[in-house]
């Protein structure tokens, strides 16, 4: 055997030997240890309780390992009473906390219930609206095409909604509402896209007859109707007088288009002033004459409720007025019978 491999295998055995030595002498001190623990553990403890009255004390003799075991009961017992009444106090918090939550709830419900009410209230109103569309459209002679009110609200899911058969449970009565409303708005997308399709062709219809005040902002009072008139410049003869006369007692007020239409005619008469004309659809025609000025030119395209001009005194006038006349073909009529179908433009 070599000389290294010699040394280090003296070495090796001295570390081996420090190694045992070590571990024996702490096994020793460690059985010294638990030696003298269970000696102080078993030593015995003397409680004495001294009354202040005249009677005999009394004693009471433990071990320091009972002495321990009592008071480490007494701390698990106070510990866990402490964490029972805290939580119990977490819990009490919550569960009012809970209760409060609860009342909001149960008072949006009844809010919620209350707007349910109210909405299927609004919609029996709505069948009986519908159902006074549909008598009148029936009575415009359109029975065969005109269906029911309640074939239109079958149709549009109402009929199941307003009749109420649904559950006898409050909640879900409730919400099976709410769901039948919900389908109700959603297959009405449809019809209400019909029915805007026809308003906007009835609104086409409406602005194509000349049915709107001709004086901005609704101003002015009639002065003279159509018809037979007493002549203001011969006193005691009566003349008919071809349109309505409109004073507002001053000038410079602006005059409207009462209908979509053309231009056709604007120009200066001995009689009417200043004077413009314009052609409509379905052959009816319009003329305002006395104006102040002029805001249109001849074969100008205007839109019901344009500016054409301003109430003047212009012509043979007794005093600043518009005169407004309106033909039906080469028939002159009375413009009042338009103008009761719509008495004010909202622009």
């Amino acid at each position: 055997m070599s000389d290294g491999l010699r040394s280090f295998k003296e070495q090796e055995k001295r570390w081996y030997r420090r190694i045992v030595q070590s571990f024996g002498s702490g096994l020793t001190a460690l059985s010294v240890a638990f030696r003298r623990f269970f000696a102080w553990g078993r030593g015995r403890l003397t409680l004495a309780l001294i009354p202040h009255t005249e009677r005999a004390a009394r004693k009471f003799e433990m071990n320091r390992f009972s002495l321990t075991a009592i008071v480490a009961a007494l701390t698990i017992v106070v510990s866990a009473s402490f964490f029972a009444v805290g939580h119990y106090g977490v819990t009490a918090f919550r569960a009012a906390s809970l209760d409060a939550r609860l009342a909001d709830a149960n008072k949006s419900i009844d809010t919620l219930r209350e707007s349910t009410e109210q909405l299927l209230s609004e919609t029996a109103k709505f069948e009986e609206k519908l159902g006074q569309v549909v008598s009148i459209a029936q009575a415009r002679g359109k029975t065969d095409a005109a269906p029911s009110s309640a074939e239109i609200l079958k149709t549009a899911g109402l009929s199941d909604l307003i009749s109420g058969q649904l559950s006898d449970d409050p909640v879900s009565r409730d919400v099976l509402r709410l769901n039948g409303i919900a389908g109700t708005l959603d297959k009405s997308l449809p019809s209400l896209d019909d029915i805007a399709n026809v308003l906007a062709t009835q609104k086409d219809i409406m602005t194509e007859i000349p049915n709107i005040w001709p004086i901005k902002g609704n101003l002015g009072h009639i002065t003279m109707y159509f018809g037979q008139n007493e002549n203001p410049f011969s006193t005691g003869q009566w003349y008919l007088h071809t349109g309505i006369d409109i004073s507002t007692n001053r000038q410079g007020d602006p005059i409207l288009a009462t209908a979509d239409g053309k231009v056709i005619d604007v120009h200066y008469d001995a009689s009417l002033g200043n004077s413009v004309t314009i052609q409509h659809s379905h052959g009816f025609t319009t003329r305002y004459g006395h104006l102040r000025s002029f805001a249109v030119k001849k074969g100008q395209r205007v839109s019901q409720g344009d500016v054409i001009g301003y109430l003047g005194n212009t012509g043979k006038t007794t005093g600043p007025h518009l005169h407004y006349e309106v033909y039906l073909g080469t028939s002159l009529i009375d413009p009042l019978r338009f103008l009761s179908i719509r008495k004010e433009f909202h622009e």
